[in-house]
């Protein structure tokens, strides 16, 4: 399947000396949804998709110009993909809002986890 990871920190709290937050969203579908607001202490942020069946599409909410970017279904770049059971970290310049879509239905659920350290 995908990456395990090994997580120990202080849940609930984003600060400097803190391990980090985790959201959980059931609720994504084919339209994009905003799943993480900007935060300039983050140091990583963590996609889980623990759907058997669903790939979801994670996405920086601006490109490297700073303009919006809005993927869809129909022009995927810009997105990552992250397959059913499969984690995605991403390090680095990932201070921004984040947004999420599923390549079909609903209901789809998606763990998010971000990080200062």
């Amino acid at each position: 399947m995908g990456t395990i990871l090994s997580y120990v920190g202080s849940p609930g709290t984003v600060a400097a000396a803190s391990g980090g937050k985790v959201l959980a969203f059931n609720n994504i579908g084919t339209v994009q949804v905003q799943i993480a607001n900007a935060n300039p202490q983050r140091q990583n942020i963590t996609f889980h998709n623990p759907s058997t069946t669903i790939t979801c599409y994670v996405y920086p909410g601006v490109n490297a110009a700073g303009a919006p970017l809005l993927p869809s279904l129909a022009a995927l770049g810009g997105s990552f993909t992250v397959l059913p059971q499969y984690t995605l970290i991403i390090t680095g310049e990932c201070q921004t809002t984040w947004g999420a879509f599923a390549s079909s239905g609903s209901g789809n659920p998606l763990t998010v986890m971000e990080s200062n350290i």
